[in-house]
């Protein structure tokens, strides 16, 4: 949890401007930043392919759908082992066995890249597309697997620069192979979709080039690298079961409107292998860059003031404070908490509505569809909130309230996904309105849930529920676990 908080503290302590804009610009490239780079890396690229005359709009398409479909799926496989990976390497530091987060590392991988493989199956299965461009996709999406779990294990171990420069690095070289392959585009004119396939291949190889780069950063971090007991890990979805719901269900939720709206009216289907809807992915798309300051306020937030009130309670609790000293503190982490809250809600409720407001007159100077400005508008608010959804999240899961944790996701993905089919039938009228509305209820809910939690918050730490004893312990992944360490070859 105070992963930068010492670097941001010592920045805000100076009380200089200066000092103030670093301590922002660096939870900015720590929290936002691989995430922004990406961003812009992709649509710096979508906006070049644009550029290229010789380009056809079915051969940028086809690049700029393979590219999507690799990030978006990438992100469901991940939040299926993110939060629980994320407990164990945190355990495991806590009791001082350090030297076994490499063999966790080298067993999420290896679980990640068998759910790729699953995934890419399946795609393959109703995919038209030639084999080998097939296999670059392939390529790629393992990729950015990969990056992401390594993403995790570096932000655990606080090698946030090697991020940061992998990920520049990357997409320099993404950008200056598709700018190259563009200029010569009429030389790749056979076979079948050769231009985006080359397209695709500079992308790739940017991504590679990051992925080589973690794992260096991986290599230098971690001294003591061993293989044994790689998927120890497994036991914690048996141990911690609300912890997988929570990162799994948020992470699909996310998307799962997208995936509906896909079958609506306006949806389009290139080459009868990728299905998508322009207008509405497009809006959706420019809506999560409107959350980028609550990533940033949230870190520095977290990290400085609130982190210190939370330390102070639970030192008292844990150390045998008094009743006295243990109220005070509750008292005074309450009163900052609620602070920071408001703090994010205003900053990002303000940014919102002046991207909302002034939308309309971006319209006047740059000719866009008005479908798109009005989902726009709806998309806006949904990332608002499921931003607030996210940071609640997160908040709940440090006071190891995972069960609220989890009903919030459950809810934020039910919502999202019963409101987009109640709401298919509308069309355009009713595109964006399930996400706003299940994303706000949701936020509603994380909200009400975290207010009733941290009234109470003294109660849990002393008086954790206990499981039933007459309740059967899980323990399938646990054996799963056991078996895989023993099957040295995979």
């Amino acid at each position: 949890m105070a992963g930068i908080g010492f670097r941001l503290q010592k920045l805000f302590q100076e009380d200089y401007f200066s000092s103030r804009i670093k301590a922002y610009a660096f939870a900015g490239l720590v929290t936002a930043g691989p995430w922004l780079i990406v961003i812009v890396t992709i649509a710096l690229i979508q906006w070049l392919t644009a550029q290229f005359t010789d380009l056809g709009q079915e051969e940028r398409e086809l690049f700029n759908l393979s590219v999507s479909y690799c990030f978006i799926f990438s992100q469901v496989i991940f939040g299926i082992q993110q939060l629980v990976v994320t407990r164990y390497i945190a355990d495991l530091i806590y009791e001082k066995r350090a030297g076994e987060v490499f063999a966790t590392f080298i067993g999420m991988t290896k679980v990640t890249l068998a759910f790729a493989i699953i995934f890419w199956a399946v795609f393959i299965s109703f995919s038209s597309l030639p084999f080998l461009y097939e296999v670059l996709i392939f390529t790629l999406f393992v990729t950015i697997n990969l990056i992401w779990v390594m993403f995790l294990f570096l932000s655990a171990a606080k090698f946030y620069q090697a991020v940061a420069y992998s990920f520049l690095i990357g997409a320099a070289i993404s950008i200056g192979v598709v700018v190259l392959v563009g200029i010569n585009i009429e030389a790749f004119v056979i076979p079948p979709h050769s231009s985006s396939f080359m397209l695709l291949l500079g992308f790739t190889s940017g991504m590679v080039v990051t992925l080589f780069g973690l794992l260096l950063a991986m290599l230098m971090t971690f001294g003591t690298r061993t293989s044994e007991n790689s998927f120890s890990y497994l036991s914690y979805f048996d141990k911690y079961p609300s912890l997988f719901w929570t990162g799994f269900l948020y992470n699909t939720g996310i998307w799962v409107c997208n995936w509906v709206i896909w079958f609506g009216e306006g949806r389009s289907n290139l080459l009868d292998t990728f299905v998508y809807h322009r207008i509405y992915d497009t809006a959706i798309f420019w809506s999560y860059l409107t959350i980028i300051p609550t990533l940033i306020i949230f870190v520095v937030s977290v990290e400085t003031r609130f982190y210190e009130r939370y330390r102070v309670f639970y030192g008292n609790i844990n150390e045998g404070g008094t009743l006295n000293q243990i109220r005070k503190s509750k008292a005074k982490m309450q009163r900052v908490l609620k602070q920071e809250m408001e703090r994010l809600l205003r900053s990002q409720g303000v940014f919102s509505l002046l991207v909302i407001l002034s939308i309309g007159y971006v319209t006047a100077i740059v000719s866009l569809d008005p479908r798109l400005i009005s989902i726009f508008r709806f998309t806006t608010i949904g990332a608002f909130s499921n931003a607030m959804v996210l940071v609640i999240t997160l908040i709940l899961l440090y006071f190891e309230d995972r069960r609220g944790a989890m009903y919030t996701s459950i809810l934020f993905f039910s919502l999202n996904l019963v409101l987009s089919v109640a709401f298919l039938p509308l069309g355009y009228d009713g595109y964006g309105l399930s996400f706003s509305i299940g994303s706000t209820t949701a936020f509603l809910f994380a909200m009400m849930r975290l207010i009733t939690f941290i009234e109470k918050v003294d109660y849990y730490a002393f008086c954790q529920p206990h499981v039933q004893s007459h309740k059967k312990p899980r323990t399938f992944f646990s054996k799963t676990g056991r078996w895989l360490n023993r099957r040295t070859i995979i």
